[in-house]
Order: structure tokens, then C-alpha cells, then sequence
């Protein structure tokens, strides 16, 4: 019997944590204040009637909703050109330095084709990153400190997690 009991307690410990949701939000916004300055930017990790955390560099930061006047969803168009042009970068200076060979006729050496093929690479990034802008869909959401526009936003929090 009380093998049973012991058996029927593990097991309903097992049920109970598995009705616990753990979802982990991680949508990246910018805050900015009634003025329109940028107050804030991270990732949402609680959001209530009064106030919006985020997760700011390892930090939390409490945000009060009569303070906020807009919030735009995801990272700037500028992420997207430093991230191609970052990567293109890293591409051309790898591929700069692996077909160096100071002796052919047209000839560089790695340092040479690191640094030319390099910055090329990070144009052409810097491109690939324009062009992914238009795809991005970030969304703005205008509060204003008024509760029933913050609601909106509470709302699209709660139905993306």
C-alpha cells in the first residue's frame, strides 16, 4: 500500500508540472516617450494593465504605459544594413585570404585581398540588407499613454506567445 501511495504522488507530480505554460516571449521592441524620444528598446518579458518590462542588456526595466507614447516592434531597417554589410564583410575578407597568391600575374597577398574583397563583400551585404527591408513587418503601435490603445497592445503580446 505504501508503495502505491508513493507511486500515485510521483505521478501526480508529473500531471501538475505539466500543466504549468512556460512560453519564453521573445519580441524585440523600441519604446519611445509621449515626445517621441526613444526611451527604451529590449525584449518584452511582462506585460500588465500598468506596466511593460522589458529585458535591456541583462537588466530589467519597468516601463509605466502612461509614460509611453509609441511602440515599434522588431529591430530598425539600420539592423539590417549593419548585419549585411557585417556579414559580407566577414565573407570577402575569408574569401580575400583564401585565394591570395602574391606570385600569380594579377597577384595580392592576404592582407591585400582581405581588405579589397572585404569592403566589396560589405557593399554588396550592405544591399542584400536594403533589399530585406520591405520584408521585415515591423509593426507601430501608437499609445499615447491612453489605456484602451495600450489594451491593443496587451493584447497582440498575449495571442504571439
Amino acid at each position: 500500500m505504501k508503495d502505491l501511495f508513493i507511486v500515485i504522488a510521483l505521478l501526480s507530480g508529473v500531471i501538475i508540472y505539466a500543466q504549468e505554460e512556460t512560453v519564453k516571449n521573445t519580441l524585440f521592441v523600441r519604446v519611445y516617450n509621449l515626445e517621441g524620444e526613444k526611451m527604451n528598446k529590449g525584449k518584452v518579458l511582462v506585460v500588465n494593465d500598468t506596466i511593460l518590462q522589458l529585458l535591456e542588456k541583462n537588466k530589467t526595466v519597468n516601463i509605466d504605459v502612461r509614460t509611453i507614447g509609441l511602440i515599434k516592434t522588431k529591430r530598425s531597417e539600420g539592423n539590417n544594413l549593419l548585419t549585411g554589410a557585417l556579414l559580407g564583410l566577414t565573407a570577402g575578407a575569408i574569401i580575400g585570404v583564401a585565394t591570395a597568391d602574391p606570385d600569380a600575374w594579377f597577384g595580392y597577398s592576404a592582407a591585400e585581398g582581405a581588405t579589397g574583397i572585404g569592403l566589396v563583400g560589405a557593399l554588396v551585404g550592405t544591399g542584400v540588407g536594403a533589399v530585406t527591408i520591405p520584408f521585415k513587418n515591423s509593426k507601430s503601435y501608437i499609445i499615447n499613454g491612453d489605456a484602451s490603445k495600450w489594451k491593443v497592445f496587451e493584447e497582440m503580446i498575449r495571442n504571439n506567445k
